[in-house]
């Protein structure tokens, strides 16, 4: 009897332990469905995550307007493609006219980029800027896809999701991807090389030729385009550093190092040959000629007056915070906020698999703006100059956040994504409520933009003129008959060229702002950049006839200014005849119709004080100190 009942309590747990392995072979089935279905979402949200905003992007491009740089280097690709295509023979490219040319530097320039442009332009049925603007958004979407791509291999699909998103909600990013002709498409070819890099050593020691090819062709590309991708062959030895001590100390691996020297060394000199490839001046001499304009670059010998807390300084003597702290005021939190989180998880980070690849793109990210710090380069437009190092910090912030939510799901918090979610609105919003002057972007470190105004430069990059001049046509010309002639002056002449010297009886030159009233005009088109501080500050640049303004949160970026008298040139006229009496009179008399005009107040005052009629003089000063104690807000 007792051996019946053992055998039946046998039998029981045998049918018990096998509903137990059941019921656990379930769970590990649902878990691991659970999982293959989260993928599987990570991986559909990045792929449309990167059809929205290649969409986006290619969109928004249409609104944006012609940057300062983007007329030269025009004109520049232009020149390249006839070199090319004349096999040498036509050599404008290395004499380009002075007005393309003003820093006499131009050829140190790749211009691959702009080459492309032109070659597209031969065929594309849109303006020559609007085809510009597309590609120029497309470079910016190819920064945005690899550093994405990166983001995934460092650390997840959710990571890379992140990125994307961080980079398209980036204001000052997205600003110049979609107009800047020389930063987004250097930062486009040296986050895809860095990319590469990271595929060609995951085959070593034996990568396959196409892996070759793809690392040649990265490194040849980004010099193409700025000679400051000569810094991609020294990053393949210290890539080649960091694999193989993260490899031995940390996974103890033994990478057989000598078996790596070969390719290496074929991929460093094979991509800095064909770094000359599209490049006139390279071509003339392909060893020599890159560290030539390498150098000159380096050395920057063009100053100029940047606006810095408060003060314009020249940019070859900007404190040594400018980089640092513009790119902190000029990012959104959930950004910097990544940044901070990948520092706090960065050491624990190396004996993770992937550590020689985050480990390196944080190098990529941080030695050249430590570098450029250092060596106290002359930059200015903010962080502009550096804006090659942004898509490697992306994959840092997106990893930081990855990271952060990870340690919160692992404590049963699964809302980290969610929080980074959150604070992107925040980003998103200022772009949708200021498109398309969105590069105008600042936190509110610097008092958002209205701390930010008359302080820290504003659309440096002439943007807003786009929208000033589609306001004359559409406004201000109908209101002409075709035999009528109108003078119109800008400080920004070479662009406002772009977009209203089609018109037969439109006049247009330039004028610089102090100098407005001595010189004829009927229209006049100012652009902030070019405007003293003080003014800016004040308000007073704006004159009684100011018929339009383009803004951001109600801060005038660029404005149009119809004439409200011609007393002040019938002044100026008088003066050089002598006729100073004459000339007071037409000063008093345009002063009616535009009593804050700090430049003209300054002129009665000094004309008074020579006449020895200081009580006079005193009232005008006066009258200036009280405007330029002012503020436009309070206006």
């Amino acid at each position: 009897m007792a051996k019946k009942i053992s055998k039946l309590y046998s039998q029981n747990t045998n049918a018990q332990q096998q509903a137990n392995d059941v019921n656990k072979a379930k769970e590990v089935l649902v878990k691991a469905d659970f999982i293959v279905s989260e993928k599987q979402v990570w991986q559909n949200a990045f792929v449309i995550s990167l059809i929205v905003v290649f969409v986006l992007m290619t969109i928004m491009s249409f609104s944006y307007g012609i940057s300062g740089d983007e007329v030269d280097m025009n004109e520049y690709g232009k020149a390249i493609l006839k070199y090319l295509l004349s096999f040498g023979h036509d050599t404008m490219v290395f004499n380009m006219p002075k007005e393309y040319n003003r820093d006499n530097n131009i050829q140190y320039y790749g211009g691959f980029f702009d080459l492309i442009c032109a070659v597209v332009n031969k065929i594309s049925p849109l303006a020559e800027y609007t085809t510009r603007h597309i590609l120029n958004a497309w470079a910016g979407f190819v920064a945005i896809f690899f550093a994405a791509r990166i983001s995934v291999r460092a650390f997840s699909k959710q990571a890379g999701v992140l990125c994307i998103w961080l980079m398209f909600l980036a204001p000052f990013f997205l600003g110049h991807a979609m107009n800047n002709p020389k930063d987004i498409p250097f930062a486009a070819a040296y986050i895809a090389a860095i990319y590469c890099f990271i595929v060609l050593f995951d085959h070593f020691p034996k990568p396959a030729i196409k892996h070759y090819v793809w690392a040649i062709l990265a490194i040849g590309f980004t010099i193409n385009i700025r000679v400051g991708g000569i810094l991609l062959i020294p990053y393949l030895f210290v890539f080649a550093a960091s694999v193989y001590f993260f490899k031995k100390v940390f996974q103890k691996e033994q990478p057989e190092l000598k078996a790596w020297i070969k390719p290496i060394l074929i991929i460093a000199i094979a991509g800095y040959l064909m770094g000359s490839l599209f490049w006139p001046f390279g071509q003339k001499d392909p060893i020599g000629n890159p560290l030539t304009a390498l150098h000159e670059m380096s050395n920057f010998k063009v100053s100029l007056a940047q606006l810095f807390e408060g003060t314009k300084v020249p940019s070859d003597e900007l404190p040594a915070n400018y980089l640092v702290k513009n790119f902190i005021i000029t990012n959104a939190y959930v950004f910097l906020i990544g940044l901070v989180l990948i520092a706090l998880f960065i050491l624990g980070l190396r004996k993770n698999k992937n550590a020689a690849i985050i480990y390196f793109v944080l190098f990529t990210g941080l030695f050249p703006l430590a570098y450029v710090i250092y060596t106290k380069a002359n930059v200015y437009h903010a962080w502009r100059h550096v804006l090659f190092i942004f898509p490697s910090l992306a994959v840092m912030s997106a990893g930081g956040w990855y990271l952060f939510s990870e340690f919160l799901a692992k404590r049963n918090m699964k809302y980290g994504m969610a929080i980074a979610g959150l604070l992107m609105l925040e980003p998103a919003y200022f772009i949708v409520s200021t498109f398309p002057n969105t590069i105008t972007y600042y936190n509110a470190f610097a008092g958002g933009v209205e701390g930010a105004y008359g302080n820290y430069e504003m659309d440096y990059y002439y943007n807003s003129i786009k929208q000033c001049t589609d306001w004359f046509r559409k406004n201000e010309l109908p209101k002409y008959k075709s035999t009528d002639t109108i003078l119109i002056v800008s400080n920004a002449i070479h662009i406002v060229k772009q977009y209203l010297g089609d018109i037969k009886n439109v006049q247009l030159d330039y004028v610089r702002f102090p100098q407005r009233d001595q010189k004829q005009w009927d229209y006049a088109i100012f652009h902030i950049a070019l405007i003293p501080d003080d003014e800016i500050r004040a308000g007073t640049w704006l004159s009684a006839g100011t018929i339009y303004k383009a803004t951001v949160r109600d801060r005038p970026l660029s404005a149009i200014i119809k004439r409200p008298s011609y007393d002040d040139v019938k002044g100026f006229n008088a003066l050089q005849r002598n006729e100073v009496d004459s000339a007071l009179n037409y000063f008093n008399a345009y002063m009616k119709v535009d009593p804050n005009n700090i430049e003209m107040l300054n002129v009665m005052s000094n004309i008074y004080h020579q006449l020895h009629r200081d009580d006079l003089a005193q009232k005008y000063n006066a009258q200036i100190n009280k405007l330029m104690a002012g503020s436009e807000s309070d206006k």
